[in-house]
């Protein structure tokens, strides 16, 4: 038997304690560092891939690629041969481009149509009537479910070339025709529909829309625009039952986010689609925004065309014309909405319906790992909430740093004013100006709130935010949804994930910025976007977004970062902003390849003769002091449409031969105080784009107008007006001849006044003593115009 007695030294050994277990080891100040970072630098290459995807574009294919595929080779001579000077609707210029469409679409094999007709626009200002012919051509369909239709417009703004609004959607219309061809005939028909007039007010595709028999529900447009020179082909706009079109951007998939659908609806800016989507059409509007100081100039022109923009636009616009026309598109406008966005080459898409309940989940994921982490003593609510508190703070600050760039630039670069959109030839620097201030700014505040809020509290108030404009933007803008709700569940969950971990653990800290990441991938791809399409002096609309992003490394940074460190950071922050700023105002010198852009039109008062020179005021050069004063006037009174500015530049002009309204009674009919009037109205002397009759609201009241079968409502239509030309009617493309028709019905026994107003692109030969210098060149707006203006009493 065993002896299992104590002895005292036995006694002596149990009484002595144990060593404590060996804990993990602690981590270095390297490893902390390196965990920290880790999250910061993957969302940066992440950010950088996005805004890479969203910018970088594809290579011209040749004329030899193969003959089903998009090639800018072959699409390139159908743009040129429309686009080698400005060719406005109502002038030779552009009798000849239609000419040029008709027969290159017939070279392609197309029976083509021709159609005349007239429409009005009677909702912006003074309403406009026009003389339209526009052109289409049908790839018939073998078994038609419906019918898509790919639209693109011939006429230019009144001083562009129109290379790139709208020949890149002419060039890809007439390639994609070619391309179709040359395969098996799809199911359904697919029409090329060529505008007319779609620049003085979109009314080529009005006057579609009013004799076109096609069903509505079954036909899905696709429209090719630009608003700029280069860059990616965006996919901005769709109609309703979107969940339907959109999945046709899966084989070819081009910048595209249900966000811009959203808020391109809520712009005074509209193209063709607009008139087709009012009518019942659903699809998807597409255009190049690259380079916006260009758009509407003559710097429109082939020498400032993208092969690239053209091939991307082309291979999208190819694969979406295929995709649909081999689909079921009967009653495809009925079908439901969806919440879409490009992630590099993917198309992700979901219908709207899950948006809110998303929004839902995304509240009740943050109320759970919020219980959760203050349950482990892991989140101070306090501390959490002033955080919370603090962040529309640094928003604010950064937006007014950034809304400050466009005021100090144009003052330093005064030039700049004549930008009609806002934005330089290189806007890159000042780009990057707003996006530094925005991070210094942020960088700032980050550094102020780690020293009271640990990193969990701090990526804890961060998601909330994130998670609050998930909700609001669900209910108001359910397209934007997306961009906040993503990175609110992933920061929900690296809350959640935080609080299992130890204190001490760098890993908390580096759970703590999971939402930086979606955020890379999200939202700084698509302020990059914004930033390309909004104007400088809105850039602070973008760089919230990116201020929100950077918002989520609150937890990365350090918690007792030094002073120095703060004053370092800052004020590298700021000389690097500075230094971007300095960068675009040295680019920004006018040259003969990005010349200054001025206003300057010739105006005459045909019942006085007196010839000036006018200019709106925007842009800045030498060259337009030889022909107008520092001194303003208004020049309403003469002029109707010159409203705005209130007060221009003048100066005295030459005599020359123009193109002069003439109004002449026809007939006059009265029935008590109501009086019918039928005018004859043309031009004299030379062809006019454009002739305009304004009514002086101080006599007999306008109670409508007819002109060439349309009705045209009276009263008035220029409530802005303060001169008292409350009523316009314009008559865009007007034909040449003895005179254009137009009845008026009068109600008043007083006399009416009336202005004729003759609007001609171009300045008269022989008029500019001192030519324009390469450097300078014309504005968008109320540039290289002649105006001529008569008074008439009926």
């Amino acid at each position: 038997m065993a002896d299992t007695r104590t002895t005292p030294a036995d006694l002596t050994a149990a009484e002595e304690p144990r060593p404590p277990a060996p804990g993990p080891p602690r981590p270095s100040p390297a490893m902390r560092a390196l965990t920290r970072l880790l999250v910061p630098v993957l969302a940066l290459a992440v950010a950088l891939v996005g805004v890479l995807w969203t910018s970088l574009t594809p290579a011209p294919a040749p004329a030899s690629a193969p003959a089903g595929s998009f090639s800018a080779a072959r699409a390139y001579p159908h743009l040129a041969a429309v686009s080698g000077g400005p060719h406005a609707t109502g002038t030779a210029a552009h009798d000849r481009a239609r000419d040029e469409v008709i027969r290159r679409l017939r070279e392609l094999g197309l029976g083509v149509r021709v159609e005349p007709g007239t429409s009005s626009d009677t909702g912006n200002g003074a309403a406009v009537t026009a003389w339209t012919q526009n052109i289409s051509a049908t790839v018939h369909g073998t078994h038609p479910s419906g019918r898509v239709l790919i639209v693109a417009h011939y006429d230019s703004a009144e001083n562009s070339h129109g290379a790139s609004d709208d020949g890149i959607g002419l060039a890809t219309a007439l390639e994609v025709a070619r391309a179709l061809k040359t395969g098996p005939a799809p199911r359904n028909d697919v029409t090329f529909l060529i505008t007319d007039g779609e620049e003085p007010g979109l009314l080529g595709a009005r006057a579609f829309v009013a004799r076109d028999t096609a069903p509505a529900a079954s036909t899905v447009v696709l429209n090719l625009e630009a608003r700029g020179t280069s860059g990616r082909a965006v996919m901005f706009e769709t109609g309703t039952g979107n969940a339907a079109v959109v999945p046709a951007l899966g084989d070819r998939v081009p910048v595209a986010t249900s966000l811009s659908d959203e808020v391109y609806r809520m712009l005074p800016n509209d193209t063709d689609f607009t008139v087709l989507r009012e009518a019942g059409m659903t699809g998807m509007n597409f255009a190049v925004i690259g380079t916006s100081a260009n758009y509407h100039t003559p710097q429109d022109d082939l020498a400032h065309f993208s092969r690239a923009s053209l091939q991307d636009m082309g291979d999208t616009v190819l694969a979406a014309a295929r995709r649909l026309g081999g689909a079921d598109l009967s009653g495809t406008s009925h079908a439901g909405g969806a919440t879409y966005f490009t992630l590099g080459p993917v198309l992700v898409r979901y219908p709207m319906g899950l948006v809110l309940p998303g929004a839902l989940l995304a509240v009740a994921a943050l109320g759970a790992a919020g219980w959760y982490a203050r349950r482990r003593g892991a989140v101070r609510a306090r501390k959490a909430a002033l955080s919370a508190a603090s962040l529309p703070l640094a928003l604010l600050g950064a937006a007014a740093a950034v809304s400050a760039v466009w005021p100090v630039a144009t003052w330093l670069r005064p030039q700049w004013t004549g930008f009609a959109l806002g934005s330089p030839y290189t806007a890159g620097p000042l780009h990057l100006t707003a996006a530094l201030l925005t991070a210094t700014a942020l960088w700032v505040w980050a550094v102020v709130m780690r020293r009271r809020v640990s990193a969990l509290e701090a990526g804890a108030a961060v998601t909330g935010w994130l998670t609050l404009c998930t909700l609001l933007s669900a209910v108001w803008l359910p397209g934007a949804s997306y961009l906040f709700l993503w990175p609110a569940l992933t920061g929900a969950a690296g809350l959640a994930a935080a609080a299992r971990i130890a204190p001490g653990s760098p890993w908390r800290g580096a759970l703590a910025t999971a939402p930086l990441v979606p955020c890379a991938a999200l939202l700084v791809p698509v302020g990059a976007l914004l930033f390309d399409t909004v104007p400088i002096a809105f850039a602070a609309a973008p760089a919230l977004l990116l201020a929100l992003a950077l918002a989520t490394a609150l937890p990365a940074v350090p918690a007792k970062t030094r002073r120095r460190s703060l004053v370092t950071g800052t004020g590298l922050g700021t000389a690097a902003a500075l230094a971007a700023l300095g960068a675009a105002l040295l680019a920004g010198a006018p040259t003969a390849s990005r010349p200054a852009q001025v206003s300057l039109l010739y105006a005459l008062d045909a019942d006085t003769g007196r010839a000036r020179w006018a200019s709106s005021g925007a842009g800045d050069s030498a060259w337009l002091d030889h022909y107008v004063g520092g001194a303003t006037t208004s020049l309403e009174s003469t002029f109707p449409s010159l409203d705005q500015p209130s007060r221009w530049h003048t100066g005295p002009a030459p005599a020359a031969t123009v193109a002069v309204p003439e109004v002449k009674v026809v007939s006059t009919t009265r029935a008590g105080d109501v009086r019918r009037i039928i005018l004859s109205v043309r031009a004299t002397d030379a062809r006019a784009a454009e002739i305009g009759l304004y009514a002086d609201a101080g006599g007999a009241a306008v109670v409508r107008a007819e002109v060439a079968g349309q009705s045209v409502p009276g009263g008035t239509n220029r409530p802005f007006a303060s001169d008292g030309w409350r009523w316009g009617l314009l008559l865009a493309a007007p034909p040449t001849g003895p005179g254009t028709r137009v009845e008026l019905t009068l109600r008043g026994t007083q006399p009416l006044t009336l202005r004729a107003v003759t609007r001609t692109p171009g300045l008269p030969g022989g008029t500019l003593s001192v030519p324009r210098p390469a450097d300078v060149t014309w504005s968008a707006d109320d540039s290289g115009l002649t105006l001529v203006s008569r008074r008439y009493v009926l």
